[in-house]
Formats: C-alpha cells, structure tokens, sequence
C-alpha cells in the first residue's frame, strides 16, 4: 500500500539515504515507516528494514521517551533536545535528537533525526554537556536574550524544551512582578560583570507556580558574553523554613507562658518570705530566678533568629545613644554581674554622637556580647567597655558593606577569660557555633549580633589569643544631622 506522506517526499528519500545522521518518519500513531541506513548502523542493526511498523520512541529508554511525550511541542515548532538512543545490544548511546511534526492531508506525521554527540562535539565538551544534562539543577545558556541550550532538568522543571523556550522568550516563564527582574538581566549580558543570584518564582507549562533560586555567571564563548543560568526548585525548602518558624512561634508562646507565671510566683516570694528563709534557701530561690531569665533569653534568642531566617525583621531606625543602652544592658544582668563579683570598667569619651539604628536590636547585641563575656570571665575577673569614635582611614571602613563617607562609631567588649583559637575566631559568629561543644548557651548569640550589625551597615569581628581572653569589636554609622 501507498503511503501518501512517503509518496509526497519520495524524491527526497534518496537523499535522505546518503545523510550520515540517523533519520525516520513515523506516521501519526507513531509507528516507523521509513528509516535511513545511517540510524540502522548507529544502532547496530544490519539494515533498516527491522525498524519499520516499529513505534519510534522503542529506539529511546523508557524514561527519555516518557520526556519525550511530556514535552510535545508547540504547533509549528520542534524539538531538538540532548538523549540518549538504545543500541541492538542495549547500549546507550549519547545523541542529540531532532524531531518535527509535518502535516500532510490532514494527518501528522514525524520526522526525527540522531546525531551521535561525540560525533558533533569534542570529547571534552561532550563531558562538560553530559554533566550538565544530569545535573540536579536546571541549567540553561542564554545568548543575545535567547535561550540556545537547556538540560533535562530544566525542561522537566518548566515543561518546555530550550527551542521552545527561546521562541517563547524567558518572560514566559516568570509572573509579571518578577519579570523586570528578569529583563534587566537578560536584556544586554555585557553588563552582568560579576555572578549575581535572585530568588523569582518560575511557572512552568501547566500553570503551576513554584519558588526557585536564580544564579546567573557571565561567560565567554567565541569572544562572545554568555549568561549561563542555574535554576534550582527551592519551594519545598521555603515551605520547611516557614514550616520551622511558625513551629518556633508556638513552642516559645508555650514555653513563655508558664515562665513568666514561675518568674512571678518567684518574685512574690522573694518579696513575702525572703526574711523567714534561711542562707541556703535564699541562694537557692536566686538560682531559680537566674535560670528562669536564662531561659527567657534563650527563648528569645531562638524567636530572633527565626524572624531573620524568614526575612521578618524590619528595623525602627533613630538616634540611639550607645551610652545610655550600654546602662541599660549593664542593668538587667545586674544579678549575673554581682553573683560572680565582676567588675565592668567603661572608657566613653563625655561627647558622642547618636548612632543610627533599631534601639530595641542594639540593646540585644550589648546583651549578647556582655552574657558572654559574663559567662568566661572567672569569678572577680574584668570586663572593659569601650566605646569612640573610628578613624577615619581606618581599613575596616573599606569594608563592602561600609557606607561610604560617613563616620562611624566603634565598641569593643573585652573580657578576661580563657581565649578563643585562632580556627574559631570568625566561625563563632555561625549558628549553633561553640567552642567548647559543652559549654553554656546553644550558639546562637553570637550569630543574632552579627545578622543585626550586618543589617545595620556596620561590621563585628573577635580578636583573641589563648589564655589572655577574648575583644568584641562592632562598628555603626553615625546619625547625620538633618
């Protein structure tokens, strides 16, 4: 029997026979009726005549042709995209795969061809695209605005092939609030210098929306700027993280009731039986009362950094009067000061300008940093407070995140305790970071100072050497006057 596709194209089918890539035609159920000699020997077949009635996508694994189904291209359009083809022995082989709906009479028929991937490429780029075709982020290559590769986990995160999306245009895939984020990127890659990272929400073909982290890295291919893309699904992550904050909001709701009911029933009693009860009781009811506030601010410590890791915390800047907050903090660990017989030495020049910052933020990192110089200080040991002005040429102040002409103020909180080793001098700062594992605390007083001085414009570094204790040090930008 005729097929009329086959009688359409019969001239060309000759030709077809001399091409050196691997070319079918199946009709519109699928089904192979018409194979060239070059994709029988790419597969090890002695002719192409075993491959026709034979339904095209048997030549993929079971996988690549599931893909192949999902990703059904747009009318008019094709689908060139990286596979593998299975051997006679059950190899697979590395191809890159066209395929394009032709329609004839009212039916659909597919051409597809196979070039062998070494056969098109060096072996060294060869390696660089197969890692990249199995890597677990989708990855894409963006040249001139357009999209001219796309791995497998691209395709599969957003349903569309890298020909697609280029006929598309990448704003296809993002909503329209983040689309000018986009845009400004892609818009001309000479001026993307440096590797940049954005977090956009993606929506993929059916619809569906999901949150992913973007990375973009410049890159020259044939003295030409590139932009090589990684995108990563990190819906399930965010929706763990939300899932961690709100956990914490209701287990220190929990805790903070019965806490504050224990620290008043401990306060009454100090104030109506203190004078009835003996030494050893009263030492005993001020441990209470000690591990309670202990408690407290360990429970705040942890609400704290759950509102920075969801991004919640937004600052109340003014005029904050270091001095005077430095009082403040000094005052309410009293009780932990007198206990060990500490003494707190202050050197604060008599003028000083207010600073700019959230005064409720500031007070915590005083409280941070004094309860732990509070902690590792021996008993009758000295803690010294200083605070001034920075100079002006100061290096620090050619820190990044340093405003630029603008004065600053630094502090520095020294104790007399055991010192800190030179590996853990700037880890410390990390959560859940100590340096003795079984020490007081959980870790994360250190880190809540550094993420409020970051989100201030300043800067907080330790300085130490064992046995001759540990410097604190945090610098803030000073309040301009109006």
């Amino acid at each position: 029997m005729e097929i009329p596709f086959l009688s359409a194209v019969k001239d060309s089918l000759e030709l077809l026979e001399e091409f050196q890539e691997g070319v079918w035609i199946a009709d519109d159920r699928g089904r192979i009726v018409f194979a060239n000699r070059a994709l029988a020997r790419l597969i090890g077949r002695d002719g192409p005549e075993g491959l026709s009635g034979r339904p095209w996508r048997e030549m993929f694994p079971a996988d690549e042709a599931a893909r192949f189904t999902r990703l059904r291209p747009e009318a008019g359009a094709g689908t060139v995209t990286e596979s593998s083809i299975l051997a006679s022995d059950n190899r697979q082989i590395p191809v890159t795969v066209a395929i394009f709906p032709r329609t004839v009479d009212e039916d659909t028929w597919h051409v597809g061809s196979v070039l062998p991937a070494i056969a098109s490429k060096p072996r060294a780029e060869t390696a660089s695209r197969q890692v990249m075709d199995n890597s677990v982020d989708g990855i894409c290559v963006v040249e001139d605005g357009r999209v001219v590769y796309a791995n497998r986990r691209f395709e599969e995160m957003t349903g569309y092939t890298a020909s697609q999306v280029s006929h598309l245009g990448l704003d296809r895939l993002v909503p329209q609030k983040d689309r000018a984020t986009v845009a400004q990127v892609f818009s001309d890659a000479r001026k993307v210098l440096a590797p940049v990272r954005h977090e956009i929400r993606v929506v993929n073909r059916s619809g569906h929306e999901f949150e992913c982290e973007l990375r973009i890295v410049p890159t020259e291919s044939n003295s030409r700027t590139v932009l090589l893309c990684f995108l990563r699904d990190v819906s399930e992550l965010r929706q763990a993280e939300r899932m961690r904050t709100d956990f914490i909001a209701m287990v220190s709701h929990d805790l903070r009731t019965p806490l504050a009911a224990i620290k008043e029933a401990m306060s009454l009693l100090s104030e109506t039986a203190a004078s009835r009860l003996e030494e050893r009781q009263r030492r005993y009811l001020s441990i209470a009362r000690e591990e309670i506030d202990r408690l407290n601010r360990m429970i705040d410590n942890l609400v704290e950094v759950s509102r920075m890791d969801a991004g919640r915390v937004v600052l109340r800047l003014d005029a904050v009067d270091l001095p005077e907050l430095l009082s403040t903090a000094i005052e309410s660990l009293s009780l932990l000061v007198s206990k060990r017989d500490l003494i707190i030495e202050r050197n604060i020049p008599s003028r000083l300008p207010p600073v700019i910052g959230d005064r409720d933020r500031l007070l915590r990192v005083f409280n941070n940093l004094l309860d732990n110089a509070i902690k590792y200080t021996p008993r009758g040991g000295t803690i010294r407070v200083d605070i001034g002005l920075v100079d002006p040429g100061a290096k620090v102040l050619t820190e990044k995140e340093i405003l630029t002409n603008t004065g600053y103020v630094k502090v520095t909180i020294a104790d007399d305790g055991p010192g800190i080793p030179a590996e853990f001098l700037d880890r410390i700062f990390g959560k859940f970071e100590r340096v003795d594992p079984h020490g007081p605390g959980i870790g994360l007083g250190l880190a809540i100072v550094r993420s409020i001085i970051d989100m201030h414009h300043g800067k907080v570094w330790a300085e130490s050497k064992l046995g001759e204790g540990a410097r604190f040090s945090f610098i803030l930008p000073i309040k301009e006057d109006a």
